[in-house]
Parts: structure tokens; C-alpha cells; sequence
């Protein structure tokens, strides 16, 4: 079956709006949008890729080129649905799948649940908040104050994302979370080092995928992405930073 020019730039477009909505590298999402255009039959495929949006300009067998632009208003990490996008185009790359299968694959990968439910990222949290005051060389009490900091403050996160606000506006009151339950910590338990617990809070909300791609995207040869990236993962540590640093002030007067 011969599919159109529309058709093949409609999946291969969706395909990179999927992996770029989720935090797939740069060149990552040109290639697979490279690769599924010329399986599904496109003679010539050209695709840019920035953090806010995809494009793609194809020229089918017939000489007819046409160029498309979507764009991207909101991006989390989900590594899952990258694989599933990434696997996606291995199979058609390698005919094992069809067109029809594969858009209507593409739509389930689209229309699935983000992310996990509430209590499970509140565990997991809580987790990385309590490893990372291990690597500190903080003790038992520590460690367990910063496992019940970062419960806190990924609900705080995850109440203030729901409220639609400002962009790194949950990053700041995670910060301020943090402060404030460190503090009052120590206040009541005089021997729990306040640092560590602040640390080992803040650490989910650290951008550790944005920053690794960042430097991806720079070695790479991507460097208008690289350079954005980079930008939205210090703006991201500031906020954190500054919530972190108003309450520490305020409670040191």
C-alpha cells in the first residue's frame, strides 16, 4: 500500500513530538523521525529539533516536498514511552509493522497515563533523599529525616504542578519545603544536621536527565538545544536554590 506524503509526515511528527514531550535528546528525535519518514517510503527527509518544537520537511517518490511544524508547550521525563517510540521505529524500519498499526500505536503511546501514581514517586522520593544523605556519610537519623523531607516535598510538588502555576514554581516550594522541615528538624532534634536533610530533600527535584542531555546535545553539535537545555536546568537549580536560601535567612535572623 502506498502512503501518502501527509501520512508519513503525521507519524513521524507525532513520533517526535512523543519523545521530545518526554525527554529524549536532540539528535535522538531526529533520527527517529529521520528513519521512520524513509521506511514508510519518503524519498528525502530532513528534520530540526529544538526543546520547543519539531520540524520536518520530505519529499516522496513523486518530487512533492512539504514541511511541517509542531509545537511543544510541555515536557516531563518519561523514559518509558522514549523505548516504546524507539522500538517503534525499529519495527517499521525493519517492516515489521505497517502504517495503520504503527499511527494507531503511536496514539495508545500519546493518550497513556503520565508518570506514576502519587504514593509511589512519594516512596521513591523519599528514596533518592535518604541515599543521598548515605553518600554524605550521614547517620541513621539523618538519613531517615531526609527520607520523610523528600516524601514531603514531592507532595508539595506534586500539589503546586497540579495548580497550573508558573514554570519552576514547584521547584521553588520544594526548596522552601525542604528549608523548612530541615529547620524545624533540627529544632526539635538538636543532634540531626539540618544540611544534610535539606540536601538529601532537594535532591528529586535536581535536573540530572535535563543537565546529562544537555551535554548530549553540546557534544553532539546541537548547540541551540544544548544551550537551552542547559539554561532550563540552571534556571530549575535557582529556583531551587532560592527557596532553599529564603528560608535559611529568615530562619538565622
Amino acid at each position: 500500500m502506498r502512503i501518502l506524503l501527509e501520512q508519513i509526515m503525521d507519524i513521524a511528527v507525532l513520533a517526535g513530538e512523543i519523545m521530545l514531550t518526554n525527554g529524549a535528546e536532540t539528535s535522538r528525535v531526529e533520527e527517529t523521525m529521520f528513519h521512520i519518514a524513509r521506511a514508510l517510503g519518503a524519498v528525502k527527509a530532513e528534520s530540526f529539533v529544538i526543546p520547543t518544537g519539531v520540524f520536518l520537511t520530505v519529499t516522496d517518490c513523486e518530487g512533492r516536498t512539504s514541511t511541517v511544524m509542531r509545537r511543544i508547550h510541555d515536557r516531563t521525563i518519561n523514559l518509558d514511552r522514549i523505548a516504546k517510540v524507539n522500538e517503534l521505529s525499529r519495527r517499521l524500519t525493519d517492516r515489521r509493522m505497517d502504517y495503520d498499526a504503527a499511527y494507531a500505536h503511536l496514539e495508545r503511546i500519546a493518550r497513556e497515563r503520565t508518570g506514576f501514581s502519587l504514593v509511589p514517586s512519594m516512596l521513591a522520593s523519599g528514596v533518592v533523599g535518604g541515599t543521598a544523605a548515605l553518600l554524605l556519610n550521614a547517620g541513621l537519623p539523618e538519613s531517615a529525616a531526609a527520607f520523610g523531607t523528600a516524601l514531603v516535598v514531592r507532595y508539595i510538588a506534586h500539589v503546586v504542578s497540579r495548580l497550573h502555576g508558573v514554570r519552576f514554581t514547584f521547584e521553588f516550594f520544594g526548596g522552601v519545603t525542604a528549608a523548612l522541615v530541615g529547620t524545624q528538624i533540627q529544632h526539635f532534634w538538636p543532634q540531626v544536621s539540618s544540611d544534610i536533610v535539606v540536601v538529601g530533600g532537594v535532591m528529586p527535584l535536581v535536573p540530572g536527565v535535563a543537565i546529562t542531555n544537555a551535554i548530549r546535545d553540546v557534544i553532539a553539535g546541537d548547540l541551540l538545544s544544548g544551550l537551552s537545555r542547559g539554561l532550563e536546568a540552571a534556571l530549575t537549580s535557582v529556583a531551587i536554590s532560592m527557596g532553599v536560601m529564603i528560608i535559611l535567612a529568615v530562619s538565622r535572623c
